[in-house]
């Protein structure tokens, strides 16, 4: 029982470790942004962290927390109230909402 627990503890402590917070910036028809995210690394690829929140900056205004969408499970999709962030290969999209009514809308993305 107590190796399981060890193991388990290992296998945890693991985890936090291979989990690093890197900044993505994009350029898009409508605008500049940037997303820091927590990124896994497993079998030599890269993937986004489901279980913590990105930070999205656009230009110098305020910093919004976005949260993972878990009706996208196979896309990097990340929303709060305002703002909708999603990531499919090369389609990226980024849509700001006020009241429910989009205000704008970045769309052609590419990583930078």
């Amino acid at each position: 029982m107590k190796r399981a627990v060890a193991l388990v503890l290992a296998l945890l402590a693991s985890a936090a470790i291979a989990a690093e917070k890197k900044t993505f910036n994009y350029a898009c028809k409508g605008g500049n942004f940037s997303i820091t995210a927590a990124v896994d690394r497993s079998n030599g690829a890269e993937h986004w962290s489901k279980a913590e929140p990105v930070i999205l900056q656009i230009g110098s205004k305020p910093p919004q927390t976005l949260t993972a969408d878990p009706n996208a499970p196979e896309a990097d999709s990340f929303k709060n109230k305002d703002f909708e962030f999603y990531a499919l290969k090369n389609f990226i999209t980024l849509t700001h909402r006020s009241h429910g009514v989009v205000v704008r809308t970045y769309s052609a993305c590419r990583a930078e």
